[in-house]
């Protein structure tokens, strides 16, 4: 990233570089808005589409640059360190609409004012504290799916290689937090984990990388037709959460405070069938 230009020292109107809700969109808006040479007070970045407009600001649209957002990433890392690159890679995953100028004006802070590294430690600085808030979020929920995201067996012919699917409906972008956690755990395994609000899906062939689709469209009969095998263990489990419950314990509150009702709906124990 070069150092800003000042064109126009007297501009007085902001101008909005809108970009793809994706981390590496909105890396590009930054680049993008960074090397524009309008200054750094008068511009600011935008992810997504679903945005009033405003009648006192001009606005850019920019294309997803992966190149550009290698040398967003790398600048970030480098010169803000992993710390504080860790909390703005989180807070781009968010379904906050105002992500794009949050991490905008901390990579601003970053590296333009303040010059030096773990500036997310600031909290008593409100747009830090907004980051903070965004990040946390997503880390949160990421942390929710990897205790309650069930995997099941899809059906496959013989001879063919067993795959593991599961379903989610998350707020935020956790995909990559899912990855490297289940990657991690099961490295030979052929998995895929379809996120049904970002029409994302994740998918991992045993002993390689991982990597997520964008725009998919998976039906829901698609990835229920489970094995038979499956069908018999899921029978096998709800059995046994069903045994091991005691109905004169029952406290539903108490549950939903350990285990969200948001998360049943792809959960095998919750399944009726």
């Amino acid at each position: 990233m070069r150092r800003p230009g000042g064109k126009q020292k007297g501009a007085t109107e902001m101008t909005i570089f809108c970009c793809e809700d994706t981390v590496d969109g909105i890396f590009t808006g930054i680049y993008d808005a960074w090397d524009s040479g309008l200054g750094l007070a008068n511009v600011t970045v935008q992810a997504g589409e679903n945005h009033d407009r405003s009648l006192f600001a001009s606005y850019v649209i920019t294309e997803t640059d992966h190149g550009k957002a290698q040398k967003v990433a790398r600048t970030l890392r480098t010169r803000m360190g992993m710390e504080d690159y860790q909390v703005i890679y989180q807070a781009a995953l968010s379904s906050g609409e105002d992500k794009g100028a949050v991490i905008f004006a901390a990579a601003v802070l970053g590296l333009a004012v303040l010059r030096r590294k773990n500036i997310t430690r600031n909290l008593g600085n409100t747009q830090i504290m907004r980051l903070f808030e965004l990040s946390r979020r997503v880390e949160k929920e990421g942390h929710h799916y990897r205790m309650f995201l069930r995997f099941r067996e899809l059906e496959h012919g013989e001879g063919e290689e067993a795959v593991m699917a599961a379903q989610i409906e998350p707020e935020s972008q956790v995909l990559p937090l899912l990855g490297e956690h289940f990657a991690q755990r099961f490295p030979m395994m052929n998995f895929m984990i379809y996120d049904r609000t970002h029409s994302q899906c994740l998918v991992h062939p045993g002993g390689r990388q991982w990597v997520i689709a964008q725009d998919v469209r998976i039906e829901e009969a698609q990835i229920t037709r489970y094995s038979r095998e499956e069908e018999e263990y899921a029978r096998l489990w709800r059995g046994f959460v069903s045994s091991v419950a005691i109905k004169e314990r029952e406290n539903p509150r108490c549950q939903m405070n350990f285990m969200p009702k948001k998360y049943w709906k792809y959960m095998t124990e919750h399944d009726p069938a």
